[in-house]
């Protein structure tokens, strides 16, 4: 780890020191991260913002490996946890609405998405997630549900495109739908189908593969729920890609426990190592 890398995230000053940060170096910052974050009006993407959430998402990607344990099991960090990932929630999107309305309105369209911050992250994990999808399905995918696409639903056009099938994505906020299919339209999949739904309503017993979003059930009871509904549900022999996440990455998304996948058989389970946040929980519905 460089020093100037260290310096920024860890708010260490004497650059003169080149320890390694401990447990309690990582959680003084996490802390000092979610101080400043709900201090602030509003989470709207600015410089300000951004920089907080940089260092947030730096800090997770880059403390050393040892500590997590600690980190994750210190009192404060524990305490917070939750109204972080609600803060965290709440900036991706401000940040997607605000990235939607640039691309829709973008001369072309396709020219500002590529400005987007988190472009690269997204292909990476849809990639990732192309290849596990390939690996465990036999046949063609003819149909794909995506479940909390929000307003800028970069994945489902990017497994719309590589995968040659249609997606329909499922969401809860009328104005996240319409803002997502706005910006389908302008990048040209104008195809893609938009349904207003709560997860827990939703008939989604038509599809080959059901994609879950990592922002979908905010606790790990929420997320129980959900995927007991989906177990019900689901055609048999479909296929369940739950995004999660795992070590301090859950300090920015709710994992996924795996005792709630009953009803479900197992197939896969993929947790980056890079710069790619969400781990990736592949199982088919039947099981």
């Amino acid at each position: 780890m460089n020093m100037s890398l260290t310096s920024n995230i860890f708010g260490q000053t004497d650059l003169t020191d080149l320890r390694r940060p401990t447990a309690q170096d990582v959680a003084a910052s996490v802390g000092d991260v979610y101080r400043e974050l709900a201090a602030r009006d509003d989470l709207r993407p600015g410089p300000e913002v951004d920089g907080l959430f940089g260092r947030l998402v730096r800090l997770v990607l880059t403390a050393p490996p040892e500590t997590v344990p600690a980190v994750l099991n210190d009192v404060e960090v524990q305490r917070l946890a939750p109204r972080l990932r609600a803060l965290c929630s709440q900036g991706e999107g401000e940040l997607e609405h605000a990235w939607a309305n640039r691309i829709v309105a973008g001369r072309p369209p396709r020219e500002e998405l590529a400005r987007f911050p988190y472009f690269g992250n997204y292909r990476q994990l849809s990639r990732m997630e192309i290849g596990i999808l390939a690996s465990a399905l036999p046949r063609r995918v003819r149909s794909v549900a995506f479940v909390g696409s929000g307003p800028l639903p970069l994945s489902s056009l990017y497994l719309a495109g590589e995968l040659d099938v249609a997606v329909d994505n499922f969401d809860r906020d009328p104005v996240a739908l319409h803002t997502g299919a706005a910006v389908s339209a302008a990048l040209g999949y104008g195809e893609l189908g938009f349904h207003e739904a709560d997860v827990l309503a939703a008939d989604l017993s038509g599809y080959d593969v059901v994609v879950l979003a990592a922002l979908v059930g905010d606790t790990l009871e929420a997320k129980r729920r959900v995927l007991r509904h989906l177990a019900a549900t689901m055609r048999p022999g479909a296929v369940l890609l739950a995004r999660s996440a795992r070590g301090l990455r859950t300090l920015l998304y709710p994992p996924i426990d795996r005792t709630a996948l009953d009803g479900f058989e197992p197939l896969t389970e993929v947790h980056p190592v890079n710069d790619v946040i969400n781990s990736a929980i592949l199982a088919r519905a039947g099981g």
